[in-house]
């Protein structure tokens, strides 16, 4: 029988890997079956893949009519020797009726996996990015949390988390609105100006960690749409 490899991170009593909390092994294909929640938007959470370096997160959240997904990975700094993150957005994504997964990279099949202990909600990936794996494997990611949205740090989480109106942020003071916008960016590690505002408030909170100079390739869809919205909003304050 054609076995495929999946990957999951233990959580509690998930799947129990020998000796590891994270690690790989190798599955029938008759544990894997098709998952076809009642609502679309139940397929919302983060799907944990790969083990050890090759470890990443997909995270997958609703917007109104955007679907938005997100991976993000790690790498070690050439030169430096620093850990550090990175993101990658889907575009494109469509998710069928019958839980195919489609995006302009990626595709494959929301599933659960039965093995003695219980029964795991996960994503299957039939082209995955981790390239040590034998061609022809597909991969499953695991769903280590049904909800993104308490994903992000920071006071203002919802400038990540969804599609703002003006109505959300009217309220706002011009000070709250330059702190919401600017968390967008660090949250992704961005680096701000040495000893300035930004930098003296972010510096402060324990979540932030400063790794580039430019994270523009890393906002998501909906990020960047509240970004304009906030600066246009602290433009008329």
């Amino acid at each position: 029988m054609k076995k495929a490899l999946i990957i999951s991170l233990l959580i509690i009593s998930t799947i129990k890997l020998v000796g590891q909390n994270i690690g790989a092994m190798e599955i029938d294909d008759s544990a894997v079956r098709p998952w076809i929640p009642k609502f679309e938007n139940e397929y919302a959470g983060i799907y944990h893949f790969g083990e050890s370096e090759s470890e990443a997160e997909l995270k997958i959240f609703f917007s109104g009519s955007l679907i938005i997904g997100q991976i993000k990975s790690g790498y070690w700094e050439e030169g430096t020797g620093v850990w550090k993150w990175k993101y990658e957005n889907l575009s494109n994504i469509l998710i069928q009726k019958n839980g195919q997964f489609k995006s302009d990279k990626y595709y494959g099949q929301f599933v659960t996996y039965t093995d003695s202990i219980s029964n795991n909600k996960g994503l299957r990936i039939d082209n995955p990015w981790n390239t040590w794996l034998p061609k022809g494997d597909y991969e499953v990611g695991i769903r280590r949390d049904k909800s993104p949205y308490n994903d992000y740090s920071g006071k203002y989480p919802q400038g990540s988390s969804r599609m703002l109106i003006e109505s959300d942020i009217d309220s706002f003071s011009k000070a709250d609105l330059q702190i919401m916008r600017n968390e967008i960016f660090a949250r992704y590690g961005f680096v701000f100006k040495k000893d300035g505002k930004m930098e003296q408030y972010f510096s402060k909170q324990n979540w932030y960690q400063p790794q580039h100079d430019d994270v523009t390739s890393f906002l998501t869809q909906v990020e960047l749409d509240n970004i304009e919205l906030i600066k246009k909003v602290e433009s008329k304050k």
